[in-house]
């Protein structure tokens, strides 16, 4: 039965969004021991050898070189003596976390102080990962108060004279604005984000879920002073100075007429405001709009046939009975009086949506934005910048973050045509690259991933929602290979959800590898876990699927192997794949994944295109969603706190994990006390191995980053996981 999106990217009134790349520089698409069978690995080798068309290859390849060559002839450089070019992949254009969030995008966001260490943020990391009191914007450390009902209080003391980028002072408003603006109930579904805003907050409960219009967590105490309460039931929290890093947001760029009351607790209108008709038009036009499009979503849903599960049947009257309420509700709205303070909520919330997001005028940190076209962004000096954390302040004009064919970036670099490459994990670029400095044309950093490679999956829909396909897929590459023609030299396999530079790697991963599956190449194993699963039939739905008649039908025709495995209903054990076009990952999946599947009874497909067609597949993927597996790479926080990703409430679930046993962990993880770091390390133990059995990701690498910079850029002495050219800009020169 279809169903709709669980967050559809249609939800702002109608408005499609248009979903771009994300990932790292290259290797993204934007976190028991098994024997290996040496004989089905050879006979897997040798079959799919012969079944190679070199030739074909060679030509694809040629055709590549050539379309290559041709773009490093004609890229028309950007770089100019008052501008830095930093090379990317693709944007998503998000430049407001909520939507997409891609790795390039944070650059962008933490050059203009968006997210990071350079804008308002009351929190801030360091280059090691510590989280400081953010000493550019508070007078001093923040003050802790435990009160009687085990919830905890920060004040925060902001400098007066800081200033916005077009010249308005900075005020505690700007701060509590954006927790009661993205925490309201209307937030996510009338702009499709999934930022659920300030979960942590006392009193988040009643107000996100609009019992109650006020948000008990924010209180006002003067126009540079304000409070922030944790609730008792988030603590503790290990990383518990994460929760008191809140962000501010220009407050009057997007709303004119809304302010705070006297305590700062709930968003009112301005005394004597009263909407004109024009704008109560537009908000009657608005509400309409959202009517249209929840029956439009709903009609696509599928009534169950008579002969329907009782699941499915159950599943249509809730989704019928939540539309219906939805309707009701909006019904009432646009019958009735305007409401001028809840108009006003919703036209700032479409300003973000619809303006901000894709255009953020005014900012807080160093640069300021100008312009995003033609597959660049183009910043300028903030005039009313006054300094990071260390006392420093950017001095270059203008920087350029440009998309690059990851191809010739390097090429681009060694000529001086891009200033800066970040990211690079792919061994034969990492090579060139050290080639280039022995020549003495470039500098390289070298730090290890705070992230890792692997293939995400659905876990709730299509046959990928079957714990044995997931791991039966697993077993049926061979993870050393994808990481030895990739990384080369400069990474290894993994088999958790972590990185090389993790500091709970650093201290347990040695302890904790013993205890986890190392997921081989091995068709034996991978057809003993299909037979546990649904999928154990010949396509009748009742013989059993026999290994025997699919070896024999493999060595007979490859290529034409129609021996396939298919559950009590007769449908097919078909695995779709979605990987970007543009990572040799991808390449490597398909010459191995399709082949060997077929001698477990699995069609396995895979197609490559876009990460813009990745993400609206991934993100927002359709109960009877055609691919269910895609390439994809992680980067992680310095708060490691998997339960925004696996947790079944998780706002972040993207895998759609739903696991009681997943629920507990990620719950106990991040309710560690902050002071027991052994009962962390044991809880994260833990919680590598569940994600290592139930198989959300099949992990596939973590390795070393190369970032390379020309000999004109100075000051790029310090470069870490946590730690970029946008992290340092602000003691960056050009020479």
């Amino acid at each position: 039965m279809k169903m709709k999106k669980v967050f559809s990217s249609l939800m702002a009134l109608g408005i499609a969004t248009t979903l771009t790349a994300c990932g790292g520089s290259t290797d993204s698409a934007t976190s028991t021991d098994s024997n290996e069978d040496k004989k089905a690995e050879e006979n897997a080798d040798d079959k799919e050898d012969k079944k190679e068309d070199d030739k074909t290859a060679e030509n694809t390849d040629g055709d590549e070189h050539a379309k290559n060559t041709e773009e490093l002839e004609n890229f028309e450089a950007q770089t100019s003596d008052d501008t830095l070019v930093i090379g990317s992949s693709e944007f998503s254009g998000d430049f407001l976390a909520g939507w997409q969030n891609s790795a390039n995008d944070v650059v962008i966001r933490k050059l203009l102080g968006i997210e990071g260490s350079n804008g308002f943020n009351t929190m801030i990391v360091d280059e090691n990962g510590e989280w400081l009191a953010n000493s550019a914007v508070l007078e001093g450390e923040p003050e802790t108060t435990d009160n009687e009902d085990g919830s905890r209080t920060f004040t925060f003391k902001i400098k007066p004279g800081l200033k916005w980028s077009d010249g308005e002072e900075l005020t505690a408003d700007d701060y509590i604005f954006g927790s009661l603006l993205f925490t309201h109930p209307e937030f996510m579904p009338l702009t499709g984000s999934i930022n659920p805003g300030d979960l942590f907050g006392k009193g988040y409960e009643a107000y996100h879920s609009g019992e109650s219009d006020t948000f008990e967590a924010v209180e006002k105490i003067d126009d540079h002073i304000f409070t922030y309460t944790i609730d008792s039931e988030q603590l503790p929290y290990y990383y518990e100075k994460a929760l008191a890093a809140i962000s501010a947001f220009p407050m009057h760029v997007v709303t004119e007429n809304l302010a705070l009351s006297e305590d700062g607790k709930k968003l009112i209108a301005k005394d004597g405001y009263k909407p004109s008709e024009e704008e109560v038009k537009a908000y009657k036009d608005s509400i309409q709009k959202q009517i249209d499009k929840a029956n439009e979503e709903f009609k696509e849903i599928e009534e169950p046939a008579d002969d329907a599960s009782d699941n499915e049947k159950k599943s249509y009257e809730e989704e019928k009975k939540a539309n219906d309420e939805k309707i009701a509700d909006l019904q009432e709205k646009l019958d009735g009086d305007v409401d001028p303070t809840e108009q006003l909520i919703e036209q700032a919330m479409l300003n973000v949506y619809n303006d901000y997001r894709s255009n953020p005028s005014v900012v807080g940190g160093p640069y300021k934005f100008d312009e995003y076209n033609n597959n660049m962004v183009k910043l300028s000096l903030n005039p009313e910048y006054q300094g990071n954390f260390k006392g420093q302040k950017a001095t270059i004009p203008n920087i350029i973050v440009q998309y690059v064919n990851h191809n010739i970036a390097v090429d681009l670099l060694e000529n001086g045509d891009i200033d800066v490459w970040q990211g690079e994990s792919e061994g034969g670029k990492i090579d060139k690259m050290k080639a280039a400095e022995d020549a003495g044309k470039i500098g390289i950093n070298t730090f290890e991933r705070n992230g890792y490679g692997s293939l995400n999956f659905l876990t709730d829909r299509g046959t990928t929602q079957y714990k044995e396909v997931r791991q039966a897929i697993a077993h049926l590459m061979d993870r050393n290979t994808f990481v030895q023609s990739y990384a080369g030299g400069y990474g290894v396999v993994t088999n958790g959800e972590y990185g090389l530079s993790q500091w709970m790697y650093k201290e347990r991963g040695a302890d904790l590898e013993g205890k986890l599956t190392n997921y081989q190449l091995n068709i034996d194993t991978a057809n003993e876990l299909l037979d546990k699963s649904p999928y154990k039939f010949e396509k009748d739905g009742k013989t059993a699927w026999d290994r025997s008649k699919a070896e024999e039908a493999f060595d007979k025709d490859a290529d034409g192997f129609d021996y396939y495995r298919y559950n009590d209903k007769g449908e097919k054990l078909v695995v779709n794949q979605y990987g970007s076009e543009e990572s040799p990952i991808t390449s490597l999946m398909n010459s191995q994944l399709p082949v060997n599947a077929k001698q477990a009874g699995m069609e396995y497909n895979v197609t490559a295109g876009s990460f813009p067609t990745i993400q609206e597949y991934y993100v927002y993927p359709e109960e009877d969603a055609e691919y269910t597996a895609f390439s994809m790479a992680q980067s992680f926080s310095e708060t490691y706190d998997p339960w925004a990703q696996f947790n079944s409430n998780g706002n972040d679930n993207k895998t759609r994990v739903n696991d009681p046993k997943a629920d507990e962990l990620t719950v106990k993880l991040r309710q560690t006390p902050p002071d027991d770091k052994e009962q962390y390390l044991d809880n994260w133990e833990e919680f590598q191995q569940w994600y290592n059995d139930y198989l959300p990701q099949i992990p596939l690498y973590s390795n070393l980053y190369h970032t390379g910079y020309t000999k004109r850029v100075e000051g790029f002495d310090v470069n870490t996981p946590s730690w970029g050219i946008e992290d340092q800009i602000n003691a960056i020169k050009l020479k």
